[in-house]
């Protein structure tokens, strides 16, 4: 009997030691792993798409680099697109507020991910933006990539 209980217990030793070696695999992402509402504050430079009636006229030209911050509303469907709302605030151009955008993104199993927004009555992409999803899905991490005068960044938590 006591040989039973001995041999049933390195048994267990054995197993709990193997099994604590072995490496805890993560789910991969998918475009699932973005799914609901996140706040995004943007912060960066990036070129200005108007100039402020208070600066001297030819002083700062359409498409010079201005500090940018802004706040957004990401809806990810969890199939690749996304509607939001963004407002933004640059030095030289002023504020756009409530303005109304869409896109598409895709989500790599390594949780990098691209996404591209696009503006009414434009039919190109306004901005492209490399990601990372962070804590599960919960945030996400993200730099401007187009254009490329914008050295732009992007933080989402998610909402709900």
């Amino acid at each position: 009997m006591k040989q039973i209980v001995i041999l049933s217990a390195a048994a267990f030793l054995l197993t709990t030691a193997m099994s604590a070696q072995q490496p805890v695999t993560e789910a991969a992402c998918n475009n699932a792993s973005l799914t609901g509402s996140y706040g995004v504050i943007v912060t960066g430079a990036a070129p200005a798409s108007s100039i402020l009636p208070a600066f001297p006229a030819g002083l700062f030209p359409v498409g010079t680099v201005e500090q940018i911050l802004g706040v957004v509303v990401h809806t990810f469907d969890g199939n690749g697109k996304f509607t939001q709302v963004d407002n933004v605030k640059g030095y030289l151009s002023g504020i756009t507020a409530d303005r109304p955008g869409s896109g598409t993104y895709s989500v790599n199993a390594d949780c990098s991910g691209t996404y591209s927004i696009f503006i009414p009555a434009l039919s190109f992409p306004v901005l492209v933006v490399r990601f990372v999803i962070v804590d599960g899905g919960k945030e996400f991490r993200g730099v401007v990539v187009t254009p490329q005068e914008a050295m732009t960044i992007a933080n989402g938590r998610k909402i709900h």
